[in-house]
């Protein structure tokens, strides 16, 4: 009788380890949206934050994100989380020990506005000097189109981690007042840098965008 227990204590023992073992976390997830209206379609891959089985973005907090946009191609930055989003700002960007990279909210797409008819070449520009100048002060993602958006989507399928942060969180001169350590994800360690893992490459498959350089 007790051989027989432990035979089966024996054949139980590892089914449990192997069920009990955690599955792998996942960092970058893949959300979608579509407007009712125009239509326009989008795909975004991010890291988000967890707790309770449940992902979630915070107010006041950055993310970063890749994103396949019907209206504007690929786009790579730093958007706001939570319900209520506040502006980004000009974001400082690092993937691994590669040169830093700064980016503007007049760095991404602009929708231009109608002009009267009849206005000006140097009227038009003016306009569009105003128009960045009003995106830049609200807008509440900073990202990069175009060869720029490419290049740093090299950067991210090549690197291992990525640091960021808004270029006005620490000054750059004067005493230190630590600003410029509040980077990356919070984890029960502290603040870590954020994983360019299996999940950004799947995320990113799952968008449509081509990882091939």
């Amino acid at each position: 009788m007790r051989k027989a227990l432990m035979m089966a204590v024996a054949m139980i023992t590892p089914l449990t380890a192997a069920h009990a073992k955690k599955k792998p976390l996942v960092i970058w997830e893949v959300s979608r949206s579509s407007d009712p209206i125009t239509g326009a379609t989008s795909c975004i891959v991010a890291p988000s934050d967890r707790a309770a089985g449940m992902s979630f973005t915070r107010s006041g907090t950055l993310y970063p994100f890749v994103e396949n946009s019907s209206t504007h191609g690929l786009l790579v930055g730093v958007s706001s989380g939570g319900k209520w989003r506040l502006p980004t700002g000009t974001i400082i960007w690092r993937v691994d020990t590669q040169p830093f990279r700064t980016i503007t909210p007049g760095d991404g797409p602009v929708t231009p506005l109608a002009m009267p008819a009849g206005a000006s070449a140097a009227m038009q520009t003016l306009v569009e000097q105003q128009q960045r100048i009003i995106v830049a002060a609200t807008s509440t993602s900073t990202a990069a189109a175009g060869d720029t958006a490419r290049q740093m989507l090299r950067e991210l399928l090549a690197g291992r981690t990525l640091l960021f942060r808004q270029a006005e969180a620490a000054q750059g001169f004067g005493i230190p007042d630590g600003g410029e350590k509040n980077v990356g994800m919070i984890t029960k360690d502290g603040l870590a840098p954020i994983p360019l893992d299996d999940s950004l490459r799947a995320g990113l498959t799952a968008c449509g965008i081509n990882l091939e350089p």
